[in-house]
């Protein structure tokens, strides 16, 4: 009787040791989400699914656009911009972003009928800059229901040292192809 009380108390333990191993071990490889690379999978995954429709139809339809004082306005695309990526950037770093990079991969998407899917990201913190970081995009493109191919599409972001947790440099390197 006492070796199987035994018994039943040993694998009650060796249960209870697994369990918080378990929990441990996930606590430990799950760290807490980092603002930073949480900022740049937003930006990402905005970028590199799509077309987004409601996104082209602010940016190309003329119904939205306004002269005022010779210069263009779309308030309409501004402020859906604003919600979309606004939360990631510096107001200076916004302006240029979309400017340089926020439409082509979009554009030419919708352009050429293609549909684009993020698939993966790899994200590398700098060891010698920390608020420098480097990515690789996964993205998945597809037309008419031909194979999907992949490219690999390489970045980097510079977060600002002055207002935290917002990118203030955005850059694409190497697209794999990608905006051929």
């Amino acid at each position: 009787m006492l070796d199987r009380r035994n018994r039943t108390l040993c694998i009650v333990i060796f249960s209870i040791l697994t369990m918080m191993s378990v929990l441990l071990m996930s606590g430990c490889s799950q760290t807490e989400e980092d603002p930073y690379r949480t900022a740049i999978t937003k930006v990402l995954e905005h970028q590199f699914n799509g077309p987004d429709e409601k996104f082209m139809e602010l940016l190309w339809n003329p119904k939205y656009t306004t002269v005022v004082n010779n210069k263009e306005e779309n308030k309409e695309f501004d402020k859906y911009v604003e919600e979309v990526y606004g939360p990631y950037f510096t107001d200076s770093e916004l302006d240029f972003f979309i400017a340089a990079f926020a439409t082509s991969y979009q554009s030419r998407a919708f352009d050429t009928g293609h549909k684009l899917s993020l698939k993966d990201i790899t994200i590398e913190q700098s060891d010698k800059i920390s608020n420098r970081y480097t990515f690789i995009a996964k993205v998945g493109y597809q037309k008419n229901g031909d194979e999907e191919k992949i490219a690999n599409v390489e970045g980097e972001v510079m977060f600002s040292t002055k207002e935290d947790g917002q990118i203030g440099r955005f850059s694409y390197g190497d697209d794999d192809g990608l905006l051929r």
